[in-house]
């Protein structure tokens, strides 16, 4: 056997014998710590990844007419929704992938209060495999989740935004920062506030990290990444503080969004 044959053959099995390893690597730690379906919390079978079969029917995906500037559901004959025709926003447009019902407020829960930082990765790969052809038509896009106060931080253990990033950075090679916004205030829960209540309560809660200006952002889109869109408070109060950092355009997507008014 020649050589070259031999270094053919050792490095075939050198990539099998990595791929069988990571495999059973995989199915023992999904033995020790099992996945989970985000819709149901119920354990899935080993290999099995993503909402059950049961969830998946039950999932509402939202649908066109959609928004342009926000992506929440609105009449055939509406140009817009009532919230963006109401409170113009600084971010260019931005959009999510399920309607926030029962069923995703439940797992919402969950996912920022029951520990359920798992649920990041199928978020993330939902809203990537959604929105894929969107984000590739942003001009260098850089994927900024919303930050969570360290008070917040430390009691959760994990950022839900950030994890949902992390997720969509290994999947598209974007390059994803979650030190470059950061939270300065601690802010009560938005879902215990109405609409002007949120606005006021996140003035001055957050700003861009002191070194901002090295990172030379004039040119790049921020892509803010978070987990839930309602009244659009935290994406407005983020997408000011980005662009006044020098970014040229502020994009967002969200996992759940709202139906709206």
């Amino acid at each position: 056997m020649s050589r070259n044959v031999f270094q053919v053959y050792a490095s075939a099995l050198k990539k099998w014998r990595k791929k069988t390893l990571n495999l059973i690597i995989d199915s023992l730690l999904q033995i020790v710590f099992p996945t989970r379906c985000p819709g149901c919390d119920k354990v899935l079978a080993v290999g099995e990844r993503g909402f059950c079969g049961g969830c998946t029917e039950q999932l509402h995906f939202l649908q066109e007419p959609l928004c342009p500037y926000c992506g929440k559901p609105i009449d055939r004959d509406q140009m817009c929704c009532a919230d963006c025709r109401a409170h113009p926003h600084s971010f260019t447009a931005g959009g999510a992938v399920l309607l926030y019902t029962g069923q995703m407020q439940e797992s919402m829960a969950r996912f920022k209060q029951g520990g359920r930082a798992e649920y990041g990765k199928v978020y993330g790969r939902l809203l990537w495999d959604a929105k894929r052809e969107w984000l590739q038509r942003i001009r260098e896009p850089v994927l900024v989740p919303v930050p969570v106060h360290s008070k917040r931080y430390r009691k959760r253990g994990y950022n839900q935004a950030e994890e949902i990033a992390k997720e969509m950075a290994r999947l598209s090679g974007l390059p994803m920062r979650s030190d470059l916004l950061v939270r300065v205030k601690h802010t009560a829960p938005q879902k215990e506030l109405s609409k002007r209540e949120r606005s006021r309560n996140l003035q001055g809660a957050f700003r861009c990290r002191a070194d901002y200006r090295k990172l030379c952002l004039q040119g790049k889109c921020a892509i803010i990444i978070d987990d839930i869109y309602t009244t659009g408070s935290t994406v407005e109060a983020c997408s000011q503080t980005l662009l006044q950092a020098g970014f040229d355009k502020v994009y967002f997507l969200c996992v759940c969004i709202g139906k709206g008014v």
